[in-house]
């Protein structure tokens, strides 16, 4: 439970970190929204559900991201992963 809480604070920290800083020409903002993002989609399967559901609405960008995914570090590609509409783990049972 203290683990899910501190990720969850440590998701969102970074994500709003990440929000703010955007507009500086270093694409650092970028960087921890990402690894905000990546650290909350383990922690809410709410928001996984919902970046899947986006990411079905719009193949296109969907497959030009499972095509990055390779060049990526590795927290940005579990992200990219676990938002995978095609991925074996991310269909319903049944």
């Amino acid at each position: 439970m203290i683990k899910r809480s501190v990720n969850l604070l440590t998701g969102i920290l970074l994500v709003l970190t990440g929000l703010i800083i955007t507009p500086l020409p270093i694409p650092l903002g970028l960087i921890l929204v990402v690894l905000g993002l990546s650290v909350l989609v383990t922690v809410l399967p709410s928001l996984r559900f919902s970046l899947t559901r986006l990411r079905c609405r719009y193949p296109a960008i969907s497959l030009k991201l499972r095509s990055l995914s390779p060049k990526l570090p590795g927290f940005a590609r579990r992200l990219l992963d676990h938002t995978d509409p095609d991925h074996k783990d991310n269909h319903p049972p049944g």
